[in-house]
């Protein structure tokens, strides 16, 4: 079969159809994920789920999010980037009308089909979105253009608790916040054309990556706990205040607000601005401060809590920005490598939240945040000594 690539051109070498695609998939993207987080504990009691039972959700789509990545190499080369974008939004539109659905119907096992169908969107969107930015955007506004696209993912993670919490005042059940994301996803289905293919650049398979195999696993480590801790605190954070601190659904609501406020600032700071600091300075600086955040959160200055958005947010998209300046003709492969490992991660981490949550409490189990944080900065350091030998040695 016959591949047409096209790049699109537009002023100083960005794309912008593919950035506005990228964009507005990521932000879908945030706002389903992140509504899963104000709606989890209704979600538990309407449907009569255990903490372990509810993890399973979280979990089911991480692990099909992973198949999805790991196997992206396959159907990128059929499936261009925008016509895939489009696609993952119907597909995240139908998860999200079965989530609504479920709680209409009280059917757990539509809950967690849901989980299966909403893994298999985010998985195309996350693959796409990050090969879009790199394919559409010039090296100089690379990291600036990460910022950018994960500061989208904050708006999302903080108007989606304020959208619920707005649902609910208006008298609606939970079940109606999904529906009406449904609908956007059907909405912006029809509304962002497709003109273009635009199919990622497949490596050819002779082109091994230049990094070592555990040095890949590494970095994947790095990130993966690093992404898993920031998902114990976006999704857990209501079910936390609320259990642990008796918060209302509505004040527990806020300081997941301030969260998603803080992230999106952040990555706004690091869009809009061209700091001049090098890439490891930010990440091990994100990773440090996180840290101390969790821990004073722990001893119950709630407010830290918060505050790790702030902390959080140059991580990833900086992270993003070291790969493609690490590994310049390997990008694909390497991101398909790295989100696979976050995939594996979130799995684990939403089984084991689960069960430590059952075993010892969510108050406890909220410390494997720090736990995470803490393992991310060890794999980190390990990560950028190796890469800087690794380059030195070609």
């Amino acid at each position: 079969m016959k591949i047409v690539r096209l790049r699109l051109s537009g002023a100083e070498g960005f794309h912008y159809q593919l950035l506005v695609a990228a964009f507005i998939g990521l932000f879908f993207f945030g706002i389903l994920d992140n509504g899963r987080g104000p709606a989890y504990p209704e979600i538990m009691k309407d449907l009569g789920l255990t903490n372990r039972e509810g993890s399973l959700l979280f979990a089911l789509t991480s692990l099909t999010s992973f198949f999805v990545t790991a196997f992206s190499s396959r159907w990128l080369k059929v499936l261009d980037l925008l016509r895939g974008m489009r696609l993952s939004w119907l597909i995240l539109a139908f998860a999200a009308f079965l989530i609504g659905l479920s709680g209409i119907l009280r059917s757990p096992l539509l809950l967690f089909l849901a989980g299966i169908i909403q893994g298999l969107g985010m998985g195309v969107t996350g693959m796409n979105m990050n090969l879009m930015v790199e394919a559409g955007t010039p090296v100089s506004h690379r990291r600036r253009a990460y910022g950018g696209l994960h500061a989208i993912y904050g708006v999302a993670s903080f108007m989606a608790p304020l959208v619920f919490i707005g649902i609910k005042k208006f008298g609606f059940s939970w079940e109606y916040f999904f529906f009406l994301l449904s609908f956007v996803g059907v909405l912006i289905y029809f509304l962002v054309p497709h003109k273009e293919e635009v199919f990622a650049k497949i490596p050819d398979k002779s082109n091994d990556v230049s990094a070592p195999l555990p040095l890949l696993i590494i970095i994947g480590l790095t990130v993966g706990t690093y992404v898993s801790s920031e998902i114990v605190i976006s999704s857990r954070l209501v079910l936390f205040l609320e259990e642990g601190y008796n918060l209302t659904n509505t004040n527990a609501g806020y300081y997941l607000s301030a969260f998603f406020i803080l992230l999106m600032s952040g990555r706004l700071t690091l869009g809009l601005v061209d700091l001049p600091i090098r890439g490891a300075t930010l990440l091990i600086s994100s990773l440090l401060l996180t840290g101390i955040f969790c821990y004073l959160g722990m001893q119950g200055q709630l407010y830290f809590f918060s505050l790790t958005g702030l902390s959080m947010s140059f991580f990833f998209p900086s992270f993003m920005d070291w790969i493609a300046e690490s590994f310049p003709n390997d990008f694909q492969k390497v991101t398909a490598f790295v989100l696979s490992g976050i995939g594996l991660h979130l799995v684990a981490m939403h089984l084991g939240f689960g069960q430590l949550a059952d075993q010892i409490g969510v108050i406890k189990a909220m410390g494997l945040a720090l736990f995470l944080t803490g393992v991310s900065f060890i794999f980190l350091i390990i990560s950028l000594l190796w890469t800087q030998k690794v380059r030195r040695s070609q």
